[in-house]
């Protein structure tokens, strides 16, 4: 038994934001085992928004490609990237039916998985954990830079032989940022920040505020250059004083380009950005990197599908909503054109009033919708009378079976540690005579005075 289940309101918001898709198939349901799979994304005001849920009777590679196959033809167009967890089976379904989309495994997953395979203290204690991050999530770390710090801290923790880790490094194009930052996804500038509180979320204008307000420290400008019409700089990050950025303008087309990356890894531009556009006297976003994703009603105005349509790119029929659009993009076009000519509007005006009358009278005599008549108009599809559901067989998949249990939860036996009152140092406390830290102390005190 398999089940997509996607409904209007998801599937407007996948065609606004469905740029980047996350598949996490660690869920599991009740007592029939199925697998559960929720489709998330980012919306325009950076919170996850499902487009869509599954159920599968197994991890198979023959279930992913049906969910593929289900999300391809419900949801209506490929997203440029995947993110899914480490599992074999969805990556070959991935490759048959998303050849082209991009395919990144979850960071989380792996850095979750440190304290299992290392052993929770070493991680706790060390400074390993602190090292490795600095190079696993920076998002100004180049691959080089991050082939040498990841090389250095195994070798400093004598960690060359371990097989998990070199697994790891062996496919780090698939999860590192440093080797997909360019794929695609103190000047206080006052009229920038309006122009951007006028058209993004809260959420993301506080996001872009922190990069406009970014360069309020040093400044160091270490090259400046001039080619025909684009304009170079190199700047040193007040922030990263161990980068350089290089940012570039185009003072004709307000083209921009740095080094950094950010703009085509999460869409919206950098600091070093606004700063430049500060000096170069734009005082507003140039409009190419304003995406539509990140907008106020993001779905409203760029979704062109109704509650209960489901886009189907092969039928060559243009959804309601979009000849909406159509039509009020022609409307406005003409209310332009007439704005300085009377004659032009009162021809327009009457032609509305025309309209408009005929339309009230097919409405009449169109009669009353049913509400049955409704229901299947909203949700697409008739309402079918007879529904015979059965319960689907008994899964038993690799996430099913108990949790690992840990050597401190072993040696307990799954139950709570009770207070006992000890004789040596006279309190009651959860320790024993082998860890008690007043005989520790006597012991240190003892070995001190001999010395």
């Amino acid at each position: 038994m398999r089940l997509f289940w996607a409904d209007g309101i998801n599937r407007k918001s996948y065609e606004v934001f469905g740029d980047v898709v996350s598949f996490d198939a660690t869920y599991r349901t009740n007592k029939y085992g199925m697998v559960f799979v929720p489709l998330i994304g980012i919306d325009n005001h950076w919170k996850s928004t499902t487009f869509a849920g599954a159920l599968l009777e197994s991890e198979s590679a023959e279930s992913f490609k049906w969910l593929c196959n289900s999300m391809k033809s419900i949801l209506g167009r490929e997203p440029k990237c995947i993110i899914t967890d480490q599992c074999p089976a969805m990556k070959v379904a991935l490759e048959i039916v998303f050849p082209l989309v991009k395919h990144r495994l979850c960071m989380w997953h792996f850095m979750k998985k440190f304290p299992s395979k290392l052993g929770s203290l070493f991680c706790a204690e060390s400074a390993f954990m602190d090292r490795l991050n600095k190079f696993v999530w920076s998002d100004h770390t180049s691959p080089l830079d991050f082939e040498e710090g990841w090389n250095e801290v195994i070798s400093d923790f004598n960690l060359s032989g371990n097989k998990w880790l070199t697994e790891l490094y062996d496919i780090r194009h698939s999860w590192i940022p440093a080797y997909f930052n360019d794929e695609p996804i103190t000047l206080s500038n006052k009229e920038i920040e309006k122009d951007a509180a006028q058209h993004y979320t809260r959420v993301m204008f506080y996001k872009i505020h922190e990069e406009i307000m970014g360069f309020s420290g040093d400044i160091s400008i270490m090259d400046l250059k001039m080619v025909d019409s684009v304009k170079t700089v190199v700047i040193k990050d007040p922030q990263n004083k161990s980068n350089l950025f290089e940012v570039s303008i185009n003072l004709e087309t307000h083209d921009l380009e740095c080094s950094c990356k950010l703009f085509t890894r999460v869409g919206y531009l950098c600091s070093h950005a606004f700063f430049y556009l500060g000096i170069s006297g734009i005082h507003i976003i140039p409009r190419q990197y304003v995406m539509n994703r990140w907008l106020k009603k993001a779905v409203e105005r760029f979704s062109t599908l109704e509650l209960g349509e489901i886009s189907d790119p092969l039928s060559g029929e243009e959804s309601r909503r979009k000849k909406l659009q159509e039509c009020w993009f022609i409307f406005q076009s003409c209310v332009s054109e007439a704005s300085s000519d009377q004659g032009q509007i009162n021809y327009h005006y009457d032609s509305l009033k025309v309209i408009s009358e005929q339309m009230k009278i097919s409405k009449k005599s169109a009669g009353y919708c049913l509400i049955p008549d409704m229901v299947e108009n909203l949700i697409g599809s008739k309402i079918v009378e007879d529904v015979t559901v059965l319960p689907p067989n008994q899964s038993n998949n690799k996430g099913c079976r108990k949790r690992m249990v840990n050597p401190a939860e072993k040696s307990l036996g799954g139950k709570k540690r009770t207070i006992r009152q000890y004789q040596f140092c006279n309190t009651q406390a959860y320790h024993d005579s082998r860890n008690c830290p007043e005989k520790k102390k006597r012991r240190n005190i003892r070995n001190s005075s001999r010395r």
